[in-house]
């Protein structure tokens, strides 16, 4: 799958905002469609079937929490990374981003060369898909599926937004291990700076409220893994 062919939909009510990141966009090469109708994205979303979407945070009536949220609910969105665009820099509306499905936080105060480092950086998983494809991993009760992005336990499917399942990944890869933060970060975002010191600490805690508590060993002090 080539860069061109890659789908983003914008979603900001600022037309100013909305246009400028749109040119940004369109001269890495991207398919990209927005609107400044919120209430409206959703549907828009189901249309073009993204790969990624970039919101702004606080917008009238359906906000970028509500945008996640609805999305997360779709399984067949669910595998849709969702970017936080926003001038909003508090812990607050970050954690709450992530709370809600987000898969990164981005100010826009942002230069534009590390805006656009940090959607490739996502996008990539998609271009490297067949790296991945045709492996599973079985762990315990749980079934995991590298090419789409789920895993089954007891016979019941649980759909992951791609950093949750690339950080459950990362454990189940190497079960015997405990990983650190940095190694964590390092594999699962590599080097874009994370938007806020709990990323990770939610992305973990994501992860058990699906799986179960008994499935990730927290070290404290040191990093995460699977328990044996």
């Amino acid at each position: 799958m080539t860069k061109s062919k890659l789908k983003i939909v914008l979603v900001d009510d600022d037309k100013d905002a909305l246009e400028r990141t749109t040119s940004i966009l369109l001269k890495e090469g991207y398919d990209v469609h927005g609107t400044l109708n919120s209430p409206e994205a959703i549907a828009l979303i189901k249309k073009h079937h993204p790969h990624l979407i970039v919101t702004e945070l606080t917008m009238p009536g359906v906000d970028g929490i509500d945008i996640c949220i609805e999305l997360r609910k779709e399984k067949e969105l669910s595998d849709i990374f969702i970017v936080i665009y926003t001038n909003r820099s508090d812990d607050y509306s970050q954690i709450a981003a992530f709370n809600a499905g987000a898969d990164d936080y981005i100010l826009k105060s942002t230069k534009d060369r590390v805006f656009t480092t940090r959607i490739k950086a996502l996008l990539k998983t998609v271009n490297n898909n067949a790296i991945i494809n045709n492996k599973v991993i079985i762990f315990k009760e749980l079934t995991i599926n590298h090419e789409s992005f789920f895993v089954v336990k007891n016979g019941e499917k649980i759909v992951f937004p791609r950093r949750e399942f690339e950080l459950l990944m990362v454990m189940a890869n190497d079960p015997k291990k405990i990983f650190t933060r940095k190694e964590i970060s390092e594999k699962v975002w590599g080097n874009e700076i994370l938007p806020g010191n709990r990323t990770i600490d939610v992305h973990i805690r994501h992860l058990r409220q699906k799986l179960g508590e008994h499935y990730i060993k927290t070290v404290k002090g040191y990093g995460y893994g699977l328990h044996k």
